[in-house]
């Protein structure tokens, strides 16, 4: 099925099977009940429904998705995009790692110091920013707009049909992780603010 934006659809699953199971979804969708708030979905995602009649289905994007599922008595599992996401930092925490050498035998400690945090960055749409001048060896990013919002991540030619894409919201966060020391740039492909959060490590 395709799931216009801002759209809303009731899907039947009393007697159908004991699992609705996400084939396959372009961007994470919303699924809930009169007596059950929504769940955020993504593909390989699955979610027992035999105590439920109808249910529907939420795209609160800007923008169409794809949306293909099975209901079925086996709870089958496929594979599976969904993992553990940190939404947000709000205090300090102490950051080590170490690295090993070619000899594979000494380890080199890395100081908290090295984690650099910075403040929210806000994107207006169709608008290429600078996130980094560059320095780090690793960047995390994630998006945590107020409504699902597709970014475009690179280097400086980024683009709404070049670079990484990363898509998401404060409710449903998107997050990617770039080894890399230049400068970083991102472009905002939607109508809507976008707002990132942004970790560096040296």
């Amino acid at each position: 099925m395709i799931l216009q934006p801002n759209s809303h659809v009731a899907i039947s699953v009393g007697g159908c099977g004991k699992y609705l199971i996400v084939r396959s979804t372009s961007a994470p969708i919303f699924i809930g009940a009169d007596n059950l708030k929504p769940q955020r979905l993504e593909t390989g995602d699955r979610i027992n429904v035999t105590a439920f009649d109808k249910m529907f289905v939420e795209n609160n994007g800007s923008y169409a998705v794809t949306f293909d599922y099975q209901i079925s008595d086996l709870e089958m599992r496929p594979a599976s995009t969904a993992g553990l996401v940190v939404q947000r930092i709000v205090e300090p925490i102490t950051f080590e790692a170490t690295v090993k050498v070619a000899n594979g035998l000494k380890v080199e400690a890395l100081p908290s110091t090295q984690l650099t945090s910075q403040s929210d960055i806000e994107v207006e749409p169709h608008t290429k920013v600078k996130v980094t001048n560059g320095g780090f060896s690793k960047v995390m990013l994630q998006v945590i707009s107020d409504e699902v919002t597709e970014l475009r991540v690179g280097d400086f030619n980024v683009s709404a049909n070049c670079g990484l894409m990363l898509i998401g919201s404060r409710k449903a966060i998107g997050s990617l992780s770039v080894d890399f020391s230049g400068e970083l740039f991102v472009y905002n492909a939607s109508t809507t603010v976008a707002r990132l959060a942004l970790t560096g490590v040296k």
